[in-house]
């Protein structure tokens, strides 16, 4: 055999030699692994036998033609086609073909590479890429790909965001397992409150789904969507036995009116989705240009909020609580204020669900938390077992274990933990994963007290007094301000006293503003009270003037 012989033989590519009417007069051995054609039957015989047929005539005729000196489309170049296993089945190859004379007759000659095992590796990373695969669901990018390309075609468009409410809590309770099950189910609900074929469902990441519909921005049919998707993800979930109820928020836009591309379209339903979430949650919501406003003002109060931790300006005040019977102050609630340096002393409601909703809510809470201990620490000096009320931010109970966040507080400002009085509301309450509340047991076997802010305004409230160790209910303050020795308040209030002398807990009436509130709580025996009666929030050297006697506010 000749070098070249040799040459051919040895490739792992099969390698073909045909004459101008398409015969065969060189099959090597890869040939043979590639086609199942054994060289003696594939010798003489037509390249018909490895072209499947609706490609045969086509290959015939540019034979022919070439043969008959035009001009070769594809000598020289690599293609990828499709070839014919001598069983039948088709495969994707690689072919280069080259063309010469030899002894005045033209000559074919091909290399074939067998392209299957990447052609699969290529479309298995093609659906890693754009599919979920838990889900089985198209992913964010697939989605944005396909949004991309029907508004470059100039399709109206409508996306819906969708986001599991309470998620985490089925992860935290049930486990991981149990919230894959979750979101498998939910893909399937969303995908069967389908009905038009354009339209395209996917996973977005974590507990979010987008709904994609081309052709359409009717905000009527996009409401009537989301209300449907709202309904299937609202019934519980069944999961091994277990119900449990998860419910959903939905953001909505609309090209072109929300956004003429991809990325401006589906920022435009997150800011639609923010606000639904921000609204409690379990409700939709379509975008309006006001929510767009609405996020630059708030990530302009988060880049003030930052400055103004880094160059201290927060500061703490206090609130005078008074026992009722003698006026006299035996502790105080510590509230957050802001020196801003243009707008001057703000309160909380210009600035608090911003920082509760950033990561400055932690530390924050937790330098309010250092300052108002040793703060109580030195009144305690002239009130015995002077009470410090502190709020507490959620995040508080998600970073650093608060345990340990108190007790060193305590510890570096020698106040005992009695005296300290932690207060959280009941969305700390409904939020908790279990965690949260083997802290609240743990701060109770420390000593510190929990009381129950606002008491009264929540749904859930009677459930929790078993659920948590609280020691103290704080009636709100919007019960107290409409009091009357008759009315719906004022038994409401009557039932909240009653309520915490039958369970043990002491309480206070929050918002006190006239002497015949007072009169009222004192008549229904009320030990504690705050509120603009006896003093507005106010700094420390502000307060250590009151001690002794606290008059009614002028």
């Amino acid at each position: 055999m000749s070098f070249l012989d040799n040459f051919v033989d040895g490739s792992p590519d099969a390698m073909i030699v045909a004459d101008a009417d398409g015969l065969v007069l060189h099959w090597n051995p890869a040939a043979e692994r590639m086609f199942g054609l054994p060289v003696a039957d594939a010798v003489g015989t037509s390249l018909d036998a490895i072209v499947p047929e609706p490609m045969r005539g086509a290959h015939t005729s540019g034979m022919k033609r070439v043969a008959a000196g035009g001009r070769p489309r594809v000598v020289g170049t690599v293609v990828e086609i499709t070839a014919q296993h001598v069983d039948g089945t088709h495969f994707p190859v690689e072919m280069s073909l080259s063309m010469w004379t030899e002894e005045g007759e033209a000559r074919f000659g091909a290399t074939i590479r067998d392209v299957s095992m990447r052609r699969a590796n290529d479309e298995r990373l093609h659906h890693l890429a754009h599919f979920d695969q838990l889900t089985l669901l198209p992913n964010r990018t697939w989605l944005l790909e396909m949004l991309a390309n029907a508004l470059s075609q100039g399709s109206a468009s409508t996306v819906l965001l969708v986001d599991l409410d309470r998620f985490k809590e089925v992860n935290d309770q049930f486990g991981h397992a149990a919230g894959d099950a979750v979101l498998i189910e939910t893909a399937l609900r969303i995908r069967r409150c389908i009905t038009l074929p354009t339209a395209t469902v996917a996973r977005s990441g974590g507990n979010e789904f987008s709904v994609l519909v081309p052709g359409t921005a009717d905000p009527s049919q996009a409401d009537a969507l989301a209300t449907i998707i709202r309904g299937e993800l609202g019934r519980p979930f069944n999961i091994d036995g277990r119900l449990m109820w998860v419910g959903c928020s939905i953001g909505m836009a609309m090209s072109p009116s929300d956004g003429a591309d991809a990325a401006t379209l589906i920022g435009s339903a997150d800011l639609a989705l923010y606000k639904a979430k921000a609204d409690g949650g379990d409700r939709q919501c379509v975008f309006v240009p006001a929510l767009k406003a609405a996020a630059t003002a708030r990530r302009h109060l988060e880049t003030e909020l930052r400055a103004a931790w880094e160059t201290r300006q927060f500061e703490v005040h206090y609130q005078p609580q008074v026992r009722l019977k003698d006026r006299q102050i035996v502790g105080a609630e510590a509230l957050l204020r802001w020196r801003h340096p243009q707008r001057g002393l703000l309160q909380p409601s210009a600035f608090l669900t911003t920082l509760e909703n950033s990561s400055l809510a932690a530390p924050v809470g937790n330098w309010v938390l250092e300052t108002a201990c040793r703060q109580a620490a030195a009144w305690s000096k002239r009130v015995c077992g002077f009470l410090m009320g502190v709020n507490l931010f959620g995040a508080q109970l998600r970073t650093d274990p608060l345990p340990d966040i108190v007790r060193s507080a305590l510890s570096l400002s020698n106040l005992p933990a009695r005296q300290l009085e932690l207060e959280i509301t009941e969305n700390i309450m409904l939020n908790d994963d279990g965690c949260s509340r083997d802290q609240f047991y743990a701060l109770h076997e420390m000593g510190v007290g929990i009381a129950f802010d606002d008491y009264g305004t929540g749904y859930a409230s009677l459930a929790f007094l078993k659920q948590f160790p609280i020691t103290r209910l704080k009636i709100d303050r919007g019960f107290v301000s409409n009091v009357r020795a008759r009315g719906a308040d004022a038994a409401i209030v009557q039932a909240v006293l009653m309520l915490a002398r039958k369970f043990g807990f002491s309480v206070i009436a929050e918002g006190v503003e006239t002497v015949e509130q007072e009169d009222l709580l004192k008549k229904w025996r009320c030990p504690q009270a705050q509120g603009y009666l006896y003093s507005e929030p106010v700094t420390a050297t502000k307060l250590e003037s009151l001690f002794g006697s606290v008059a009614p506010a002028q």
